[in-house]
């Protein structure tokens, strides 16, 4: 089964770091996503971001023999 997933890395002020992954029906825009990140970073709400958008092929699981 294929999903896709938009993930967010943020690097916060304090050094610590966040990962955000959400299932998506479309990528965003990459203009949008640059514009919403980009003004949070310079509000000071965190030092760096990095996002992108991927199919995740998950495995199908196995089944079991009664």
């Amino acid at each position: 089964m294929a999903m896709l997933y938009f993930v967010v890395f943020i690097i916060m002020n304090d050094g610590t770091h966040d990962v955000v992954a959400m299932p998506v029906q479309t990528c965003p825009s990459s203009e949008l996503t640059e514009e919403y990140y980009t003004q949070h970073q310079k509000l000071g709400a965190f030092k760096q971001w990095g996002a992108f958008c991927t199919t995740i092929n998950f495995s199908k699981p196995k089944e079991k023999k009664v």
